[in-house]
């Protein structure tokens, strides 16, 4: 752990048992005092507000014009489990976590807790300012300017952009099945008559989302 830890993030732990703890999935833990398991889940609480905490921290500074409402969506685009679980795979936690799991066991948020548990332990062994600076640039070389521009509800913007150029959008479902307890749609969408895309998901929202994906491509916008 110690080498990992230098590995890593170049610096020498001061507590080894913190990190020992946030990679101790509660399947391998044993009770303590109070009956609370020495698992990473009371360090992975922490660690998600220090993380939410140091993102919030980096997008102020980094865009002082942008408003409160847009800084939370920049935000949310970061501090998710898909972006962590991938940020935790990059790092090598899947490797590291110490757990008990049958191996039918589907966990998949593992490695994404396991992550904000490392936060944590990080805060408490260094303190705020090294930990925001570790992860800060943690995050950039994972690309978060790219996370944080990247669009993910089309229809919405679909819808934005059809308004501010006054024309008309449309979602019209060319197929629905509904059997056995499975669905599935088949969605199409046309600005101002013409079609632009089509979508088929299991999920009327999820086939509206892959349309207005391929109609903002049609329009010759970026993903």
């Amino acid at each position: 752990m110690d080498a990992y830890i230098g590995q890593q993030f170049n610096y020498r732990p001061k507590n080894i048992s913190l990190y020992e703890t946030a990679l101790r999935h509660s399947s391998a833990a044993k009770r303590i005092k109070g009956g609370i398991k020495n698992s990473n889940e009371r360090l992975e609480y922490l660690g998600d507000a220090v993380l939410d905490m140091i993102v919030a921290d980096y997008l102020f500074e980094k865009y002082p014009y942008k408003p409160e409402g847009e800084l939370t969506k920049m935000k949310a685009k970061v501090v998710n489990r898909k972006t962590l679980n991938a940020l935790g795979k990059e790092l090598g936690l899947s490797k590291l976590i110490h757990k008990k799991l049958n191996k039918l066991e589907k966990h998949q948020s593992i490695i994404g807790n396991a992550l904000e548990a490392l936060v944590g332990a990080m805060y408490l062994d260094v303190g705020y300012k090294r930990t925001k600076k570790l992860i800060v640039e943690l995050l950039v070389a994972g690309g978060i300017e790219v996370n944080v521009h990247r669009i993910t509800d089309y229809k919405s913007v679909l819808h934005e952009w059809c308004q501010k150029q006054k024309k008309s959008l449309t979602f019209e479902v060319i197929t629905e099945i509904q059997a056995a307890g499975n669905s599935a749609y088949d969605i199409e969408v046309s600005v101002d008559g013409a079609v632009l895309g089509s979508g088929e998901a299991k999920s009327k929202k999820a086939a509206e989302q892959m349309a207005a994906k391929k109609a903002w491509i049609s329009l010759g916008f970026s993903e």
